[in-house]
């Protein structure tokens, strides 16, 4: 099943995307800074990062692309980045930005361009 690494500090939106997700057929795991970010990201190596680019300092968006960037073990791990700001649609060490507030199918689009589609699990089976 393909993992998702939602990182994002409003709990509200972090819970509702984690719950969207996981009912579209993703694994999911969050943090809500940087630091526990990419303490995830080393330890369970998931497949895309959904990552708020307006993460409050220390560690922000850029930051924590900044970071992972140096790290070679993690630096191929593809970010999509979230943001409320007005971006660029194409960052350094992003694959794609989508601008917030989005719509979940559009989401969901982007995360199957570079993950795959979700693999939802077999309920017919005994």
């Amino acid at each position: 099943m393909r993992l998702l690494l939602i990182v994002e500090d409003d709990h509200e939106t972090r819970s509702t995307m984690t719950l969207l997700l996981s009912e579209a057929g993703y694994s999911v795991c969050d943090a809500a800074d940087g630091s526990r970010a990419l303490e995830k990201l080393r330890s369970l190596r998931p497949d895309l990062v959904l990552l708020d680019y307006g993460l409050p300092a220390p560690q922000g968006g850029e930051e924590f692309l900044l970071r992972k960037a140096a790290d070679p073990e993690i630096a191929a791990t593809p970010v999509v980045l979230l943001s409320g700001y007005n971006l660029p649609t194409e960052m350094d060490g992003t694959v794609a930005v989508i601008q917030k507030p989005f719509e979940f199918e559009a989401l969901l689009a982007v995360i199957e361009r570079f993950v795959g589609p979700a693999q939802k699990p077999d309920t017919d089976a005994a």
